[in-house]
């Protein structure tokens, strides 16, 4: 026995001395291959000079210029690649899904309290438990059950514009978090104000300047201003960060506490909640606490990042429809040529109103709501057109770039739908959607209810209203410049504009009218 466990012994040895030397090697190997071109920077300090930190994307579109669509940079120790390109995001993140799935930490959605965030997990089993309740809820075949919710909210909101058209951002807002609400807890907003409703408006107005990877690295690389008092000049990201954490049990715990009574008590309607809990009703096993409690994070995340992003894209929309009206004419000559004029459209009209969806395409393309994409983060080193991508290192897709890429699509800073279609009007084959919404593993999974839902209120307000310049106290037009905000996540900055009834004689009772004759 003693001569076969030394021969077994000797053979694992052996081995593991060739395993460890053959990662070695190829460690080496790797090593020996140049990173990417980039910027020259400052020894640890990295690139942070010359960013713009107001929009990053376009500093990155410039460097393209320079150094190509795969950029090296370094900001304060971290390893950062940049892509500037379709194909290298999906060369990257698609082909070789399995080495940039995971996402890199971020120290500062842990201080705003939203270290559960389903869309920063590192890639592993929690997320993909979190990413299995996503899909059942919100997989291409399941959203239709929720296309009576998105009308009836998209109704709603027509009203809302009709009495009060100067509250449109608060509109908009209360649309795009009322339908999330509603489709992931069951929660009906009742209300203008809503308590669930003001609560996710004040943590995204917190949360989201303060989660962009550039922030993250700057307060991971200097530690001890954790340690400062949020008192001192320079330290409001530590006060503002404690408030967002105060919010935490509150939009976690009070709509999920509302779901759970709910299925009590009525009927369930299609729910996000009410969707995992039957699933598991199904295979006969209860949710122990840890399963309970991935799935209240689960459903507050699909809360904050739904809510923030389909409200970035309709309000460009109302933007992009003031400073290009004839862009909007041409859609609303192909609704009325199409609907009439005595209902308004549904979604069963979507394929015979290809300039609407153009129009929607160019809101995505022209203001990606999430200009960088969320960072990706590579498990091991990899070696890419005959480049090292070190491990660990912060990987960015440039969407705003791609998506202002001359030669795929020309004039890129004018507003113009007809890009994405054909001759005879139909609409070309592109990705434009699919693209803004990520890559690989990590693709946001609720795009197709994002779709549909944005898609329901766009060819409503179009058929309805027309949206036009303020004027002034003399009836002149006032010229709005299209400005967006910055951060990880943008959207237009105030702007004024009007909006009134494309119908003459347009009250509460017609527009009534016209909304139950597009619901029978």
């Amino acid at each position: 026995m003693s001569i076969l466990a030394n021969a077994c012994a000797l053979t694992f040895g052996l081995v593991a001395v060739l395993c460890i030397g053959w990662r070695y090697h190829n460690n080496a190997k790797r090593r020996s291959f140049p990173l990417p071109p980039g910027p020259p920077g400052l020894p640890w300090i990295g690139n942070i000079i010359g960013i713009n930190v107001n929009a990053p994307w376009l500093t990155y579109r410039t460097w393209a210029q320079t150094y190509g669509d795969l950029i090296y940079s370094r900001l304060l120790g971290r390893d950062i690649i940049i892509i500037n390109s379709e194909k290298i995001a999906r060369d990257l993140l698609e082909d070789r899904s399995t080495n940039y799935s995971d996402r890199p930490y971020l120290i500062t959605n842990e201080l705003c309290g939203i270290g559960f965030n389903s869309v920063m997990l590192p890639y592993g089993a929690t997320w993909r438990y979190h990413r299995r309740i996503f899909h059942q809820t919100f997989r291409i075949d399941a959203v239709r059950r929720f296309l009576p919710l998105q009308h009836r909210r998209s109704f709603q909101l027509l009203l809302r514009l009709l009495h009060t058209p100067e509250r449109l951002a608060d509109h908009v807002f209360e649309y795009t978090t009322s339908v999330v609400l509603n489709s992931v807890y069951d929660y009906d907003p009742q209300s203008q104000n809503d308590e669930m409703v003001d609560i996710v408006a004040k943590v995204l107005e917190i949360v989201v300047p303060a989660v962009s990877p550039e922030v993250a690295v700057v307060v991971a690389a200097f530690p001890t201003l954790l340690k400062f008092p949020s008192w001192l000049p320079g330290m409001s990201f530590k006060r503002r960060m404690a408030v967002a954490r105060g919010m935490t049990k509150q939009y976690i715990e009070k709509p999920f506490a509302h779901s759970l009574q709910k299925l009590r008590n009525v009927s369930p309607v299609p729910s996000m909640v009410h969707d995992a809990l039957r699933d598991a009703e199904l295979n006969e096993s209860m949710l122990d606490d840890s399963r309970m409690k991935d799935l209240k994070e689960a459903a507050a995340t699909a809360l904050l990042a739904a809510s923030e992003t389909s409200n970035s894209v309709l309000m460009a929309f109302f933007l992009m429809m003031v400073t290009n009206p004839e862009a909007q004419k041409n859609a609303q000559a192909q609704i009325d040529a199409v609907v009439g004029n005595a209902r308004l459209p549904t979604i069963d009209d979507r394929s015979s109103l290809p300039y609407v969806d153009a129009i929607l395409r160019e809101v995505l393309r022209y203001s990606p709501p999430v200009p960088l994409s969320v960072p990706h983060a590579s498990v091991d080193d990899d070696i890419y057109a005959g480049f090292h991508i070190p491990k660990g290192s912060i990987v960015m897709v440039n969407i705003w770039s791609i998506m202002h890429d001359e030669s795929r699509y020309p004039d890129p800073y004018t507003f113009l739908p007809e890009r994405f279609l054909n001759d005879d009007g139909s609409l070309k084959h592109n990705e434009c959607e699919d693209i803004v919404f990520g890559f690989g593993r990590r693709i946001c999974v609720g795009r197709h209810f994002a779709d549909t839902s944005i898609w329901s209120v766009i060819a409503k307000v179009l058929a309805a209203f027309t949206i036009s310049k303020p004027l002034d106290e003399n009836g002149a037009e006032i010229p709005v410049e299209p400005k967006f905000s910055s951060g990880p996540a943008i959207h237009p900055l105030p702007f004024r504009c009007r909006i009134v009834p494309r119908f003459e004689g347009m009250d509460e009772k017609k527009l009534e009218e016209l909304i139950v004759a597009g619901s029978t």
